[in-house]
């Protein structure tokens, strides 16, 4: 009986099920939890699709592109794409980044802006690095210098990730007013500048605990919410999507992070399947 009420009193998003019951937004993917997945022991989470391309969680990623390509309209046209999530540590960057990856695979130009002007994160991903390959002792500017006119042309903050296809806009310098500057018209600028150029301008962005999000959400053509199993609780995760909902986001949907897999459940069965379809599919490669 104990145990039956705890189970009750948890108002975690643990599943999929639990998503689709309480919340009236799509779910277009689930992340499994690297414990379920000994393909991912020791990478840089951020980094699965390009380092275990076989494994499951890059082919969770991949289906999350799938599905979001094809959730909208035909012909609809998402090419800003706004990753967050309610708080900080929920695995938006290891998102945005995995998903730019995914999108790689189609030869699009993919375009990641840091635009978490409190707790960047790209230039920890992907350092920067001389002409001689190492690593560079003085960042050059990033997105908060624009922002604040300290660079006149939007090719002096855009630089090459080292890998193809694919150019990174650092945060640059922690500014003071990090929600005003977002909201500037040289924001607005450089989002139409960049979408003529890229096929996909993918925005890691601040958590939604701070105004940053929401601004970034109404000046992106979408908005993909990303919730953590292990940390998100069902009213957090009601409010946040209403929060959104008020300034007239365009919200395409959420991502489930970190879900385990339980014994006998869907996903297990699931799992197993795929890697043993996998490891045929390999023998056959070689």
């Amino acid at each position: 009986g104990l145990a039956f009420a705890v189970e009750l009193l948890n108002d975690l998003l643990r599943t999929p099920s639990d998503v689709m019951r309480h919340l009236r937004t799509p779910l277009l993917g689930t992340i499994c939890h690297s414990d379920d997945d000994k393909d991912v022991e020791k990478i840089e989470l951020a980094h699965v699709v390009r380092q275990a391309p076989y494994s499951i969680m890059s082919e969770n990623y991949r289906q999350l592109r799938t599905n979001l390509k094809l959730s909208g309209p035909s012909g609809s046209d998402h090419k800003v794409l706004l990753v967050t999530s309610p708080a900080a540590g929920d695995g938006k960057t290891s998102v945005a980044v995995n998903l730019a990856s995914t999108m790689l695979y189609e030869n699009k130009r993919i375009l990641l802006v840091d635009t978490n002007l409190r707790r960047p994160s790209t230039a920890h991903l992907f350092p920067r690095t001389e002409t001689n390959g190492a690593v560079s002792e003085h960042p050059d500017f990033g997105l908060s210098n624009y922002l604040m006119g300290q660079c006149p042309e939007e090719k002096d903050i855009i630089r090459f990730s080292g890998i193809e296809g694919l150019d990174i806009i650092d945060s640059g310098p922690l500014p003071a007013n990090p929600a005003e500057l977002l909201d500037s018209p040289r924001m607005h600028q450089l989002l139409e500048r960049c979408k003529q150029v890229y096929d996909y301008v993918i925005l890691d962005g601040p958590a939604l605990l701070v105004t940053d999000a929401k601004v970034l959400a109404t000046n992106a053509d979408g908005t993909l919410v990303v919730f953590s199993a292990a940390e998100t609780h069902r009213g957090t995760a009601q409010r946040i999507l209403r929060e959104l909902q008020s300034v007239h986001a365009n919200t395409l949907g959420t991502v489930l992070m970190g879900v385990k897999t339980r014994k006998g459940g869907y996903f297990r069965e699931a799992y197993r399947s795929y890697q043993n379809y996998q490891r045929v599919q390999i023998k056959q490669a070689f």
